[in-house]
């Protein structure tokens, strides 16, 4: 029987060949001529060939390595047959009458166009959620607001020489509520007329060898253009990976430069720019951002998460049985976060559906009874959904986030933990 270990491994290298052999099928449709989906492809193929040498030894990381450098040169040369004017053309030229090449005189090209659309997706409107809807993080809540009020006293830090730039780096499992909390602090920062840039790292990585560079010099001068505004880059280990992996590809390494310059850039300048970083998997950003932002910590839900993120699903919508308590059922779902919670309680819903269209006449019967308790969730119903329930494993990437902290944390760090142990409140779901 094939390991889990094995059956990833044979996945990475069945997606490689696949997004190749997609890359091929590209050129043919397209005249034997370069597209930007055959770099695209190509470029995804090279990601998984890095990732495969990651994991492998000897000779079989020495093949994923070749295969990765291969692909990158093809990459760079379909780069070099999509941009044969991006040059600009001499003043001399322009003389002689020959057209001038795309950019000049102002005109930008097709590139830069690209460039442009893309920029105008990282402005968000503000989030609907606010603090307001958070409970519990009490702490973080009140760390957080301390830049909200830090932005009402601009002349104040100005005169005690306080510098601007706020830096965070939220590192937590998958679904322990990073985005949630951190999307409600740009909502309570645009009522101080602050702007909201949003961007996924993959978002940045999935763009073909050299633009993402491009991308990240960009988003900094956008920042610093646009202060007072808050910055949040979510998977984050895709644009700042750690500089010491060992096979990491030179691009990758260049990309991480480019961002920490345009970094300090946004800090020397003292422009107001709030900036959040967040990862399931800090082991893979560079370790040069820890000098450069505040740690903090959001771990899995405690017990009066759990009991909150199960109320707020059942409540108002299915009677609980007698005897079975929002406090009992978080008990038994140590462990969970909230994607696990919203699958389980969707999965119990769905059960109650198919009960109640079967035992009324019709859909509105079938409501009046979950409304006035006829129907209810019994303590049985519940043990068998969470005895057939597997939630999402968690042991490696908990295990990982440990092993880091132990490597890059010295025991007098001034690590900032979200999670309140003093924190008696129910707090909202923090998806």
């Amino acid at each position: 029987m094939e390991s889990k270990f094995t059956t990833n491994f044979l996945k990475k290298e069945t997606m490689s060949a696949n997004y190749q052999a997609q890359a091929r099928a590209c050129r043919q449709q397209n005249n034997n001529a370069a597209s930007e989906q055959e770099c695209r492809f190509l470029q995804m193929a090279a990601d998984l060939e890095f990732e495969m040498a990651q994991i492998s030894i000897g000779a079989e990381q020495a093949r994923h390595t070749r295969e990765k450098n291969r692909l990158d040169y093809e990459i760079m040369k379909i780069r070099q047959e999509l941009n044969p004017g991006s040059v600009k053309k001499t003043a001399g030229d322009k003389e002689g009458g020959k057209a001038p090449a795309p950019g000049a005189d102002g005109e930008k090209t097709k590139d830069e166009e690209a460039l442009d659309r893309t920029v105008r997706t990282w402005f968000k409107e503000a989030p609907r959620h606010s603090f307001e809807d958070v409970s519990g993080m009490v702490e973080l809540k009140k760390k957080l607001q301390g830049c909200i009020t830090d932005a009402k006293s601009e002349e104040l830090m100005d005169y005690l020489q306080i510098p601007h730039l706020n830096s965070y780096f939220f590192v937590g499992p998958p679904g322990c509520g990073k985005t949630y909390i951190i999307e409600a602090f740009a909502h309570e920062l645009m009522e101080q007329d602050y702007k909201y840039l949003s961007l996924q790292g993959s978002d940045i990585i999935s763009r073909y060898v050299g633009d993402a560079e491009k991308i990240v010099t960009r988003l900094f001068e956008e920042a610093e253009k646009n202060a007072p505004c808050i910055v949040f880059i979510d998977e984050i280990d895709s644009v700042c990976k750690n500089r010491s992996l060992p096979n990491l590809p030179e691009y990758a390494a260049n990309i991480t430069t480019s961002f920490l310059t345009g970094f300090n850039r946004i800090h020397s300048s003292d422009s107001k720019v709030i900036f959040i970083g967040a990862t399931n998997y800090p082991q893979r950003v560079d370790s040069a951002m820890l000098d450069r932002v505040e740690v903090i910590e959001v771990p899995l839900p405690d017990t009066g998460a759990r009991e909150a993120a199960l109320r707020k699903r059942f409540e108002d919508i299915l009677t609980v049985e007698r005897g079975l308590s929002f406090a009992e059922m978080a008990s038994v779902t140590e462990g969970y976060n909230y994607r696990d919670f919203e699958r389980l309680t969707t999965r119990i819903k769905r059960d109650a559906f198919k009960d109640v269209l079967e035992q009324y006449d019709n859909q509105f019967a079938a409501i009046g009874a979950l409304r006035n308790g006829s129907y209810m969730l019994t303590r049985k119903k519940w043990e068998d959904a969470v005895s057939k329930f597997k939630p999402s494993p968690k042991k490696d990437i908990l295990d990982a986030i440990a092993d880091w902290k132990r490597r890059n944390l010295d025991e007098d760090d001034d690590l900032f933990y979200a999670d309140d142990d003093e924190d008696t409140e129910p707090r909202q779901i923090q998806d």
